[in-house]
């Protein structure tokens, strides 16, 4: 009896072994089919919605086209005072360095002109100092004669004051 049991139950274990392998399948089957019946389910629930996605997308590319093209108006704005800056930067620069070369020319001549005052001036100076040592050289000519005719006729009067007494 103990073999015949334990046949018995060797083929007890094979069955709930078997059943219990068909209902995991069937499980899996029915859960893998409501998975793919949502699935399906949210596919024609897409595609009746697709006429509202596309306005959607149409709204949100007309939303998105408005401003990009108030971004590209705002940079040609942005470029154009850019430009007239530019423009104007380069007008005063050009003044700038007009009035510079004009100045720059100016003072060239100043220059000029100052040399050649300093040149009168050392010259009138030189003239001065050739004039003034010429008249003190004269005076001190004049001088040296009254100074020597006045000893020569010291002298000769000396001379002849001695000469008055011994005679």
């Amino acid at each position: 009896m103990t073999i015949i049991r334990k046949i018995a139950s060797a083929a007890g274990r094979r069955r709930a072994l078997l059943l219990t392998a068909a209902c995991a399948v069937i499980l899996f089957a029915h859960a893998s089919s409501e998975a793919a019946a949502a699935t399906m389910y949210d596919r024609f629930k897409d595609i009746y919605q697709t006429p509202e996605k596309v306005d959607e997308l149409r709204d949100q590319y007309i939303e998105s086209q408005e401003k990009l093209q108030a971004q590209t108006e705002e940079l040609n704005r942005r470029a154009e005072e850019m430009q007239s800056r530019t423009e104007q930067y380069l007008a005063e620069t050009q003044a700038l360095n007009e009035r510079n070369k004009a100045l720059a020319e100016q003072n060239e001549t100043l220059n000029k002109q100052l040399a050649a005052m300093t040149e009168k001036q050392k010259a009138r100076a030189a003239w001065t100092r050739k004039t003034v040592y010429s008249v003190a050289a004269v005076l001190g000519a004049g001088l040296l004669y009254l100074l020597t005719i006045r000893l020569w006729r010291y002298s000769v009067w000396r001379r002849q004051r001695s000469g008055s007494w011994r005679t």
